[in-house]
């Protein structure tokens, strides 16, 4: 009777195991069949509209009295910024958002809660963080509109995904781009102005607004980068450094007429290349933001090829003013005083006399 018990008990737990087991496979199949989200194109009809694009507004985020807002318009020129006095704009970059907008893709509904849109960035701007891109046409009618806001990386050869809604609307996207959508100006002015890489790089003299001024480089390009003039004094390498990549690396945030800024009273940066094309910088402090004028010269005997790239640079930037990063504006305006007071120890390091410097 016992033997039959247990047997009883453990056919009845193995018919529990295979009951529960079941359920859980009838489970699966019946989740399996849920509706599932079904990406969908996000902008609907776009993808035949692009072609007829003649103007792009973008407004962002506000900060420190920028408006956070531009626009980009069609002309017979190309593509430029109006509200910049018609300074060419970055057509790559018109290019690769039309597109994504035309293939912007939904991956997944995300929140539709209004207090959390700004965890998000997709909070109305100008007070939010958000950015709203608006598209027409040359009559004026809207193509396309949407705010945009934090990017994603969907890991692997996946690509690019973007949190989306549209304006009025408080349910939000993430959705695959193209391209990652750009909401700073930076990203939309045409940024090619001349060509300076490190190894072309000879020297930096520089002319500050006030006090002596100073040379940096290097007879040859195997040699490291020091002080030319004036000569002696322990210099602070980094700084010396800094003003190479300043110019080899040269980078602008804005644009305007160069009337619109003042330049009495500014720096000169001259950098001269070892094939003899020399690009003169006039750079000026204006609030907390740093400007620069950009011309360029071929030396005596240089070859035609310099001067017509010299020419070149000159046609590109004449009558042009350019925001420079703070960084890097910063260090344009380097003093000799700054040039020649070296850092000090860190804690723990000792300072060695006539010790080398590093590696240019």
């Amino acid at each position: 009777m016992e033997a039959r018990r247990r047997t009883l008990v453990i056919l009845g737990s193995a018919a529990l195991f295979f009951a529960l087991a079941a359920g859980v496979v009838l489970w699966q199949r019946a989740a399996q069949g849920l509706p599932r989200y079904t990406p969908v194109t996000f902008l609907p009809g776009f993808v035949d509209k692009a072609k007829d694009a003649a103007r792009i507004e973008v407004t962002g985020h506000a900060v420190d009295g920028d408006s956070g807002r531009f626009v980009v318009t069609l002309s017979p020129q190309g593509w430029v910024l109006p509200e910049r006095g018609n300074y060419p704009a970055d057509f790559n970059q018109v290019r690769q958002t039309l597109i994504t907008l035309a293939q912007l893709t939904t991956i997944a509904p995300k929140t539709n809660r209004p207090d959390w849109l700004h965890y998000l960035s997709l909070d109305n701007p100008p007070k939010g963080l958000g950015t709203d891109l608006v598209v027409k046409d040359a009559s004026g009618t809207v193509l396309a509109h949407l705010v945009f806001g934090n990017v994603e990386e969907l890991g692997g050869t996946a690509g690019t995904a973007i949190f989306v809604r549209r304006p009025g609307e408080t349910q939000s996207y993430l959705a695959k781009a193209v391209f990652p959508l750009q909401g700073a100006v930076a990203n939309w002015i045409s940024r090619s102005v001349f060509d300076m890489p490190p190894g072309r790089l000879q020297e930096v003299v520089v002319t500050p607004a006030s006090g002596p001024g100073f040379t940096v480089g290097r007879a040859r390009p195997t040699d490291n980068v020091s002080v030319l003039k004036p000569q002696g004094g322990t210099p602070d390498f980094q700084i010396i450094n800094e003003l190479g990549f300043a110019v080899a690396a040269f980078t602008i945030t804005d644009v305007q007429p160069a009337a619109a800024i003042d330049f009495k009273g500014a720096a000169q940066v001259s950098a001269h290349g070892f094939d003899g094309l020399a690009i003169n910088l006039t750079v000026t402090q204006r609030g907390a933001e740093t400007w620069a004028q950009v011309s360029a010269a071929a030396a005596p005997g240089a070859p035609d090829a310099i001067a017509q790239e010299a020419a070149a640079v000159n046609a590109r930037a004449h009558g042009w003013a350019f925001r420079l990063p703070p960084e890097k504006g910063a260090v344009l305006m380097t003093s000799l005083q700054r040039l020649m007071t070296p850092p000090a120890p860190r804690q723990g390091q000792i300072a060695m006399p006539g010790a080398a410097p590093p590696p240019q």
